[in-house]
């Protein structure tokens, strides 16, 4: 790419350094990466869980309401720069580049945000909660593109503490929050303390050490317009793939919300929650898999790449199915423990639930590999219509169903996506051809 050219010349390349920090195996990244994504996602059901023992269905359903208003803003922001850093196997870009890019997104997408809170500041605490929840996830987006420097150099163990203490720290600072102070706005106020805390105490030490031994770079922002001109180019397409995946999810929670109230949402969001949960494993194996995935790609394995993926969804298959069984032998166990004894009588919702679970997992992996061999322009077509199977399935599901037609738009948002970018993976794969760059 001529932008990256531009400006290399007066910075030594990436590869004048030689590693002295090796990267670990596939087999050590992963055995790091899923029980800190374990742990990271028990302490996110904890929040959950805190909330509704604390002040129940409502208070749960202001949170959701808060998250549905702000991760939509953020995940578009994001540009996806840590998958395309992960990816970045030949050097197009340096840290700086995607940091002061980062920078600069995350702090439109508070501006945004913020008007958006603005706008729907009619309902008690859902401003504030909107606006607190959007400088944590500042703080998240730091952290962000500091992972995917860590991902690149396949050093996903320091990932992994990260995860971990951020999980902690996000559950106790909540947990406190909620209970000191007793209501929404307290509880948030914790998150955004424990981000902070966090990215000053351990990211941004974990990023210096990577970057300053084994690219000779500087922990700085840079801010090279022909530079980010590239970047952007690269990672706006990802960025309006990711809203319209964020919104696959979300569409069905701003229904209930319209339609059956905020209980209700606190009720359905509790029990998507799962699906989230459940993703923990799915997420840590994309993580690790796709640097592995872009070099057998790249290198022209391309019976290595399909033999990768195949196994990957293999996988995912039987732990769809193992959630699916689980629910007719612990489901009302699980909501009762949980949640409390009023989640109790929706064990249908959860079964359907699951069902979502298990193609979102499939979903998943394969957008990582179509990530992984820059077939990204064919996403947005594919992301449009989720969105619309979405909205189309809570439109005339949710009328006659109520929660479970939600549910089940959340599986019907998915299916068309996977069969289709099977088939183009499988396509893309193919001994005798690879497609460009850029799809």
């Amino acid at each position: 790419m001529s932008s990256a050219s531009e400006f290399s010349s007066s910075i030594p390349p990436v590869t004048s350094v030689s590693p002295v920090i090796r990267p670990l195996s596939l087999r050590e990244n992963f055995a790091w990466t899923l029980p800190a994504n374990l742990v990271y996602a028990a302490c996110q059901w904890g929040i959950l869980v805190v909330l509704a023992q604390v002040g129940g269905k409502p208070l749960v359903g202001l949170y959701v309401l808060a998250a549905s208003i702000t991760v939509p803003v953020f995940v578009c922001h994001s540009l996806q720069l840590r998958a395309l850093q992960a990816t970045d196997t030949n050097g197009e870009f340096r840290f700086g580049d995607y940091l002061g890019l980062r920078l600069i997104s995350t702090a439109l997408a508070l501006l945004v945000t913020v008007g958006i809170a603005w706008w729907t500041g009619h309902r008690d605490g859902a401003w504030w909660a909107v606006i607190l929840l959007a400088c944590a996830k500042s703080f998240e987006s730091v952290s962000d593109v500091i992972y995917g420097l860590l991902q690149q150099n396949e050093r996903m163990d320091r990932v992994a503490r990260s995860k971990a203490l951020h999980g902690g720290s996000l559950l106790l600072g909540l947990g406190l929050g909620a209970v000191v102070v007793g209501d929404i706005v307290g509880a948030i106020s914790g998150l955004v303390v424990a981000r902070l805390l966090v990215l000053l105490a351990y990211d941004l030490p974990a990023a210096r050490w990577i970057a300053r031994t084994n690219t000779g770079q500087a922990l700085r922002p840079r801010w090279d317009p022909v530079v980010m001109k590239g970047l952007i180019a690269q990672g706006l397409p990802l960025a309006v793939v990711t809203l319209l995946i964020s919104l696959e999810t979300n569409i069905p929670r701003y229904l209930v919300d319209y339609q059956l109230g905020l209980a209700a949402l606190g009720l359905f969001g509790a029990v998507a929650a799962l699906i989230t949960a459940g993703g923990t494993f799915t997420r840590a194996m994309n993580q690790v898999a796709s640097p592995r995935l872009a070099a057998l790609y790249h290198s022209g394995n391309l019976a290595g790449f399909r033999r990768m993926l195949g196994g990957i969804l293999a996988i995912y298959l039987v732990l769809g199915l193992l959630g699916l069984a689980m629910v007719p032998l612990m489901g009302r166990w699980l909501l009762d423990t949980l949640f409390g004894a009023e989640f109790v009588e929706h064990q249908d919702l959860l079964l359907v639930v699951m069902l979502a679970a298990a193609v979102a997992y499939q979903s998943g992996a394969l957008t990582a590999a179509m990530i992984s061999i820059r077939a990204i322009r064919s996403q947005l077509p594919l992301r449009l219509m989720t969105v619309v199977t979405s909205l189309a399935g809570c439109v005339f599901l949710m009328p006659r169903w109520g929660l479970l037609g939600a549910g089940m738009a959340l599986v019907l948002a998915k299916l068309p996506f996977v069969v289709v970018s099977l088939v183009i993976l499988l396509r893309a794969t193919r001994a005798t051809s690879q497609l460009p760059e850029g799809d």
